[in-house]
């Protein structure tokens, strides 16, 4: 329904218009629960130029709209993106709600989360997408084989001396 919705509004309705955003963050959510997150990670960025455009840079709508973005991209491998919107986020909300609050504790946990899967993945990526699937399939890690030359790299690297 979201979606028959968004396609009958965007002719119509201005990219900030308010109903529209609230489409998105909708569609969204329910993207992200059936996990299509490619598609959640695209609206909720929609939503989140919206806000942008309508809203003060340090209003809580804004902060709790670009949380939700972050964590959506976190949850759809795009840490990047992802750990950048929650440090957006928290500095917002660190704003409006107070470091004592708990929506901003929480907040800070998943930037420091986001911000070591970050790290790891700027050091292996294959590694970081290989613990990623595993947690995701709520499996044990295991590695899969990684292209030949690094293998024989590593071979030679930890090789017994005689």
């Amino acid at each position: 329904m979201c979606r028959d919705c968004i396609k009958r509004a965007e002719p119509v309705l201005a990219d900030t218009h308010i109903y529209l955003l609230r489409m998105y963050s909708t569609l969204s959510e329910v993207q992200a629960y059936l996990q299509f997150f490619d598609d959640a990670a695209d609206l909720s960025r929609q939503m989140v130029d919206g806000y942008n455009k309508i809203y003060h840079p340090n209003n809580a709508a804004l902060g709790l709209a670009t949380m939700r973005a972050g964590v959506t991209h976190w949850q759809g491998g795009y840490i990047e993106v992802g750990h950048g919107m929650v440090c957006k986020a928290y500095a917002i909300l660190m704003i409006t709600h107070g470091p004592t609050h708990p929506i901003t504790k929480d907040l800070e946990a998943m930037r420091m989360q986001t911000e070591m899967e970050f790290r790891m993945f700027k050091q292996n990526e294959y590694v970081y997408h290989s613990m990623r699937e595993a947690a995701l399939k709520n499996r044990p890690m295991t590695m899969m084989n990684e292209p030949m030359s690094v293998q024989d790299n590593i071979k030679n690297l930890f090789h017994r001396k005689k």
